[in-house]
């Protein structure tokens, strides 16, 4: 019977949204072309795809790359004063799902979500890139399956793998060789006029890193004739800001450096890292992206307790401190979202030992800055505590900044 009233109200409520439908292009029909374009302009991704099933015409706008470039503009400007981050999750179901959860950072609620099943030879471990006009790159370094997907549209495009994987597929590598070809688990997915994926990895014992590139156009892998003269260090996400990509070098005479690539000339360059930042192991310090501009920080060290948060100037020959963070402060207790105000208090940090580093994902309102702890998971407030509890049952893959966009078909 519940299930009859259910059906009902399902009907009922498709039948009214098809009639709204209905008035709008009724509505529409006596409006200029280019007045219904700057409607669509102010409207959602998840009522623009309605929108795609009800007109050729309108399909044919909203599926446009020129409509796509504007929208995406309008949603670049909406993100830095309603920002939200993405949280991407992972579960077995036996097959792999990932979840791309939206989170608005003023209402502290979730806006949307959507689940993307992948083939079971697509398995763990599994890793996401940052956020790149709303798409993301999908990949596990186990199998030659590479995804790019866009949460908000559903669309999603395998990629054909990298000339490392086939070389490293056929090579079927000793545990000896794998000491010299370590690849970095994170590829990079920008756009310079195009959009990118740049993947660098340690060759051979040569002490020298190779590149690839993807070119979309080409449906093809390339590698890069300019390569570092130093090996970067495998195990870490790299970051872009600004047209460049960053990532740290392995230690050489007890120092490293952070390799940067051009994307738009695809040169490389080297910069330091912080004086300040006493650690000289890669897996100590990480690196992010702050209001646009490249930052470091220590994971581990004796300055546990006191996360520093240091960013590169633009000059790029200098480092300013911008955050100092207390890890034992009540603000990085684990909380719960009762409702969009009020948090309570679930446990408390009893031992140093349990205190870890956070991951900074975003600047919201005053200069506050949210992070994602690495211990609970949970995206926290650095001046009011947590923002949210979530899905502790499922893998966390990635938490950053996200705003949704219709690009499509790259």
């Amino acid at each position: 019977m519940d299930e009859e009233k259910q059906a009902i109200v399902s009907s009922s409520s498709s039948s009214q949204r098809k009639r709204r439908y209905k008035k709008l292009m009724i509505a529409s029909s006596s409006l200029p072309d280019d007045v219904v374009e700057e409607i669509f302009l102010k409207l959602p991704v998840k009522a623009l795809m309605r929108f795609k099933s009800l007109s050729k015409q309108w399909r044919s706008t909203l599926e446009s790359c020129y409509f796509s470039q504007r929208h995406l503009k309008i949603a670049e400007r909406s993100h830095v004063d309603h920002p939200k981050v993405m949280i991407i999750t992972e579960k077995w179901n036996p097959d792999i799902e990932i979840s791309f959860r939206t989170i608005s950072l003023e209402s502290v609620s979730f806006l949307s979500s959507a689940l993307f099943n992948f083939p079971r030879g697509f398995h763990h471990p599994i890793y996401a890139s940052e956020s790149c006009d709303g798409i993301f790159c999908i990949h596990s370094p186990k199998t030659q399956d590479i995804y790019v997907v866009n949460p908000a549209t559903r669309w999603f495009r395998q990629l054909p793998p990298a000339r490392f994987q086939i070389f490293m597929h056929k090579l079927n590598p000793t545990l000896d060789t794998l000491r010299d070809m370590i690849p970095v688990n994170h590829l990079a997915f920008v756009k310079a006029t195009d959009y990118k994926l740049v993947w660098l990895y340690n060759s051979d014992a040569s002490r020298v890193t190779k590149c690839e590139v993807f070119d979309f156009k080409a449906n093809a892998w390339r590698y890069l004739t300019c390569i570092p003269s130093y090996r970067i260090y495998h195990d870490q996400k790299p970051a872009s800001a600004n047209g460049t990509l960053y990532w740290f070098t392995e230690t050489y005479n007890a120092e490293i450096k952070v390799i940067a690539l051009d994307i738009h000339t695809e040169i490389f360059r080297l910069l330091p890292k912080p004086s300040l930042i006493a650690s000289s192991e890669p897996s100590h310090i990480d690196m992010c992206i702050i209001d646009n501009s490249l930052c470091m920080y220590e994971t581990e060290g004796d300055k546990k307790i006191i996360q520093e948060i240091w960013r590169l100037k633009s000059s790029e020959d200098a480092w300013e401190k911008i955050y100092t963070i207390n890890l034992l402060s009540s603000s990085y207790c684990h909380f719960h979202v009762l409702d969009g105000y009020n948090l309570t208090r679930l446990c408390y940090w009893t031992q140093k030992d349990l205190v870890e580093s956070s991951t900074p994902v975003a600047i919201y309102k005053d200069k506050k800055i949210i992070l994602s702890h690495r211990y609970t998971c949970n995206l926290v407030n650095s001046q009011t505590g947590s923002l949210c509890s979530f899905f502790r049952q499922f893998l966390c893959l990635r938490s950053v900044p996200y705003f949704p966009s219709l690009i499509s078909h790259i």
